[in-house]
């Protein structure tokens, strides 16, 4: 009934973020419901701000690209986080830390929702494609692709109907699915750890 109701990705999200896997847990549909709106819904509520606005101005990002100059400090923050983010979780996985990857995860979705996106709603609305409004959408279009390929192990769903909605519908040439792509790694040089800490 649980995985009619809420999804297979919904119950494997609970169980990665839970509690660590060795640990004695107690299970119920609204445990589940609880992680799945606080990382899931987030996420596929951001996923969809980002869906609306696109639509509406037609952005293609295969036909911009992010330029540093024209980068606010938001959005070189909210990459810095995300490239901060790729090496953490790499790192806990490569030591089997599910729950720690996932729980890192669901802090970067509470920053890009509720900071970046809150905060730079705004720069979307405006009627020109300005480079201000060009950097915001490929700020966002780049968290939003970056956390569908790490999310991807956790989340096998979900993922790959946002990849095929935010990816492959502007680009033929993508993998076919977010499971044939490659795991995301760090840019060191978009990580500003001061930027961070500020």
């Amino acid at each position: 009934v649980l995985l009619d109701n809420q999804g297979a990705d919904a119950v494997r999200w609970y169980f990665y973020t839970s509690s660590m896997p060795w640990l004695p847990n107690r299970f119920s549909a609204e445990a589940v419901s609880e992680s799945q709106r606080k990382y899931m819904g987030t996420f596929w509520n951001t996923y969809a701000f980002y869906i609306l606005y696109a639509d509406i101005d037609n952005f293609d990002p295969t036909r911009h690209e992010l330029v540093r100059e024209n980068l606010t400090p938001m959005d070189r923050w909210i990459l810095s986080r995300l490239n901060t983010l790729m090496g953490r979780v790499e790192a806990y996985l490569d030591d089997l830390k599910m729950t720690e990857a996932g729980r890192e995860m669901q802090d970067f979705m509470d920053d890009l929702s509720n900071w970046y996106v809150r905060r730079c709603r705004d720069r979307f609305w405006g009627s020109e494609m300005s480079e201000d409004k060009n950097a915001a959408y490929m700020t966002l279009y780049t968290a939003l692709h970056t956390l569908t390929l790490l999310t991807a192990p956790f989340l096998p769903f979900m993922t790959e109907e946002i990849y095929q909605n935010i990816v492959r519908s502007v680009d033929q040439n993508a993998p076919e699915s977010v499971h044939f792509c490659d795991y995301p790694v760090a840019e060191e040089s978009r990580i500003d750890a001061d930027l961070e800490a500020n």
